[in-house]
Protein backbone atom coordinates (compact mmCIF):
# COMPACT_ATOMS: atom_id res chain seq x y z
CA UNK A 1 0.00 0.00 0.00
CA UNK A 2 1.09 3.52 -0.62
CA UNK A 3 1.82 6.27 1.83
CA UNK A 4 -1.56 7.95 1.39
CA UNK A 5 -3.41 4.64 1.81
CA UNK A 6 -1.55 3.96 5.05
CA UNK A 7 -2.33 7.43 6.38
CA UNK A 8 -6.00 6.99 5.45
CA UNK A 9 -6.20 3.62 7.22
CA UNK A 10 -4.72 5.15 10.37
CA UNK A 11 -7.63 7.61 10.44
CA UNK A 12 -10.19 4.81 10.91
CA UNK A 13 -13.15 6.19 12.81
CA UNK A 14 -12.44 9.72 11.61
CA UNK A 15 -12.77 9.02 7.91
CA UNK A 16 -16.38 10.18 7.57
CA UNK A 17 -15.63 13.50 9.25
CA UNK A 18 -12.48 14.04 7.17
CA UNK A 19 -14.14 13.14 3.87
CA UNK A 20 -17.19 15.30 4.64
CA UNK A 21 -14.95 18.25 5.47
CA UNK A 22 -12.84 17.75 2.36
CA UNK A 23 -15.93 17.35 0.19
CA UNK A 24 -17.60 20.46 1.60
CA UNK A 25 -14.50 22.64 1.36
CA UNK A 26 -13.72 21.49 -2.19
CA UNK A 27 -17.32 22.04 -3.27
CA UNK A 28 -17.38 25.57 -1.85
CA UNK A 29 -14.08 26.39 -3.55
CA UNK A 30 -15.31 24.92 -6.83
CA UNK A 31 -18.56 26.90 -6.69
CA UNK A 32 -16.76 30.13 -5.75
CA UNK A 33 -14.37 29.65 -8.66
CA UNK A 34 -17.27 28.98 -11.01
CA UNK A 35 -19.06 32.09 -9.80
CA UNK A 36 -15.96 34.19 -10.40
CA UNK A 37 -15.54 32.76 -13.90
CA UNK A 38 -19.20 33.14 -14.85
CA UNK A 39 -20.06 36.50 -13.36
CA UNK A 40 -17.03 38.41 -12.08
CA UNK A 41 -14.30 37.96 -14.69
CA UNK A 42 -15.44 41.04 -16.64
CA UNK A 43 -15.57 43.16 -13.50
CA UNK A 44 -12.86 45.80 -13.14
CA UNK A 45 -12.32 44.91 -9.47
CA UNK A 46 -12.42 41.10 -9.79
CA UNK A 47 -11.16 40.54 -13.34
CA UNK A 48 -7.52 40.12 -12.31
CA UNK A 49 -8.47 37.06 -10.22
CA UNK A 50 -9.60 35.03 -13.24
CA UNK A 51 -6.32 33.10 -13.41
CA UNK A 52 -6.50 32.21 -9.74
CA UNK A 53 -10.13 31.16 -10.15
CA UNK A 54 -9.19 28.83 -12.99
CA UNK A 55 -6.38 27.31 -10.91
CA UNK A 56 -8.54 26.87 -7.85
CA UNK A 57 -11.36 25.50 -10.00
CA UNK A 58 -9.08 22.84 -11.48
CA UNK A 59 -7.59 21.99 -8.08
CA UNK A 60 -10.98 21.73 -6.38
CA UNK A 61 -12.36 19.72 -9.31
CA UNK A 62 -9.55 17.18 -8.96
CA UNK A 63 -10.09 17.02 -5.19
CA UNK A 64 -13.81 16.47 -5.72
CA UNK A 65 -13.09 13.61 -8.12
CA UNK A 66 -10.91 11.97 -5.46
CA UNK A 67 -12.97 12.70 -2.33
CA UNK A 68 -16.57 12.35 -3.52
CA UNK A 69 -16.64 8.55 -4.06
CA UNK A 70 -15.21 7.85 -0.61
CA UNK A 71 -17.54 10.37 1.04
CA UNK A 72 -20.61 8.91 -0.68
CA UNK A 73 -19.56 5.38 0.22
CA UNK A 74 -19.18 6.27 3.90
CA UNK A 75 -22.41 8.25 3.84
CA UNK A 76 -24.10 5.16 2.39
CA UNK A 77 -22.94 3.10 5.37
CA UNK A 78 -24.41 5.71 7.72
CA UNK A 79 -27.69 5.48 5.82
CA UNK A 80 -27.66 1.68 6.16
CA UNK A 81 -27.27 1.96 9.94
CA UNK A 82 -30.04 4.55 10.14
CA UNK A 83 -32.32 2.37 8.02
CA UNK A 84 -31.64 -0.72 10.12
CA UNK A 85 -32.35 1.17 13.33
CA UNK A 86 -35.84 1.97 12.00
CA UNK A 87 -36.76 -1.69 11.48
CA UNK A 88 -39.34 -2.94 13.96
CA UNK A 89 -39.35 -6.62 12.98
CA UNK A 90 -36.80 -8.69 14.88
CA UNK A 91 -36.74 -11.32 12.12
CA UNK A 92 -35.92 -8.69 9.50
CA UNK A 93 -33.30 -7.17 11.76
CA UNK A 94 -31.67 -10.58 12.32
CA UNK A 95 -31.65 -11.18 8.57
CA UNK A 96 -29.96 -7.85 7.83
CA UNK A 97 -27.68 -7.73 10.86
CA UNK A 98 -24.59 -8.57 8.77
CA UNK A 99 -25.11 -5.36 6.77
CA UNK A 100 -25.14 -3.34 9.97
CA UNK A 101 -22.08 -5.13 11.34
CA UNK A 102 -20.16 -4.36 8.15
CA UNK A 103 -21.26 -0.71 8.13
CA UNK A 104 -20.32 -0.25 11.79
CA UNK A 105 -16.95 -1.91 11.21
CA UNK A 106 -16.15 0.34 8.24
CA UNK A 107 -17.26 3.52 10.01
CA UNK A 108 -15.61 2.61 13.31
CA UNK A 109 -15.56 4.69 16.49
CA UNK A 110 -18.94 5.98 17.66
CA UNK A 111 -20.90 4.24 14.93
CA UNK A 112 -19.70 0.81 16.02
CA UNK A 113 -20.50 1.57 19.65
CA UNK A 114 -23.94 2.91 18.71
CA UNK A 115 -24.67 -0.18 16.64
CA UNK A 116 -23.62 -2.48 19.48
CA UNK A 117 -25.77 -0.52 21.94
CA UNK A 118 -28.72 -0.78 19.56
CA UNK A 119 -28.26 -4.54 19.21
CA UNK A 120 -28.09 -4.94 22.99
CA UNK A 121 -31.21 -2.83 23.41
CA UNK A 122 -33.10 -5.03 20.93
CA UNK A 123 -31.82 -8.22 22.58
CA UNK A 124 -29.72 -9.39 19.64
CA UNK A 125 -26.42 -9.12 21.43
CA UNK A 126 -25.56 -10.08 24.97
CA UNK A 127 -24.16 -7.46 27.30
CA UNK A 128 -20.53 -7.88 28.28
Amino acid sequence: MGLISNLWEKQHGKQLMLSATGFGASLILFLASGYQLLFLQDSSEWGDLTGAAIGFGVLSGILLLIITPEFLSLKGYVSILDELKQIESLAELKRRRAEGDEAAKVLGAGHAQGWNDFLQERGLKKMK
